[in-house]
């Protein structure tokens, strides 16, 4: 199954979803979803992986990368609508020490 990257911005949130494979291989995409360049001053970002299908340790690490890029804090961030395997791997990868996850 192809990943599609799908977002949507009301005021100063922004909301990227993933539908498919969340890793390595989306990377110049998930980039594109949050450039400050796109989508202009955001403040919070929710991650909606109600459609996810998988996610490994380097999607984690896309996660904070963009975290570090735009210079969010914890709770600027959530990760919404988990579907219950992504979200088992996000808490034993202790991710919910920097994003909320719902």
């Amino acid at each position: 199954m192809p990943t599609d990257i799908n977002t949507s911005q009301h005021g100063n949130q922004l909301t990227i979803s993933v539908s498919g494979r969340f890793d390595f291989s989306i990377l110049q995409q998930f980039r594109d979803a949050y450039s400050t360049d796109a989508v202009g001053n955001i403040s919070a970002i929710q991650i909606d992986l109600s459609k996810t299908e998988h996610m490994d340790s380097s999607g984690m690490g896309l996660l904070l990368s963009m975290k570090k890029d735009l210079a969010l804090d914890a709770g600027a961030v959530s990760l919404v609508k988990c579907r219950p395997h992504v979200k088992d791997a996000l808490l034993a990868a202790r991710m919910d020490n920097l994003f909320r996850i719902e």
